[in-house]
């Protein structure tokens, strides 16, 4: 079991997504400060009218790309690892999870991650990408395969409850299915603001 700062937000984020966030209540910018300058993760967890998600994600800062003189934030975060929360206290205005990290033991069922990475090609030619395509077919956990896709928030919280890798490329390459049958379902690049 682990401590983790919380950053409750009404999204799910997952492994390997970019998410840009602009930071400017009090609490957040000094746990964003503290990320930064002690390269300290912190998670960021659904709060919606449910209350608090029991999954979220790990995050880590990977670009600051401005600090505001009155201490705000404009940075990009990435998802790293799927926490379980157990319990969560408040310390100084900000949410401390007590959290886990599924291990997944799980052997890879190449034949169902080729099945995925031909349908995962057919949607990014479909949507323009033709170039470095070596990229895009070397991925093979699940989660890579979502990078840059937005997906509805109920698909990811159901992505994020499936603990076992095999459920999840199944899911996965049923969200591809879907994307080829109905290619106007997806979109890129969100922007979000805390």
């Amino acid at each position: 079991m682990s401590k983790l700062p919380l950053f409750p937000l009404n999204l799910v984020l997952l492994p390997y997504e970019l998410l840009p966030l602009h930071i400017f209540e009090e609490r957040y910018k000094k746990m964003v400060k503290d990320s930064i300058e002690n390269d300290h993760p912190f998670g960021i967890i659904l709060n919606d009218e449910k209350g608090l998600f029991s999954k979220g994600c790990k995050v880590k800062v990977a670009k600051v790309y401005k600090k505001y003189e009155n201490g705000e934030y404009d940075i990009l975060v990435e998802g790293a690892d799927l926490f379980n929360v157990l319990n969560t206290n408040v310390y100084q205005d900000t949410v401390i999870g007590e959290v886990e990290y599924p291990i997944n033991s799980q052997s890879p069922d190449y034949s169902l991650i080729k099945k995925i990475q031909d349908s995962y090609l057919q949607v990014i030619i479909q949507y323009g990408i033709d170039n470095n395509l070596d990229y895009y077919m070397s991925k093979k956990i699940s989660y890579e395969f979502l990078s840059g896709i937005q997906l509805p928030l109920e698909v990811k919280k159901v992505l994020i409850e499936l603990e076992a890798e095999t459920d999840r490329l199944r899911f996965i390459h049923k969200i591809f299915k879907n994307i080829l049958k109905n290619p106007a379902q997806i979109k890129k690049d969100p922007s979000h603001q805390a």
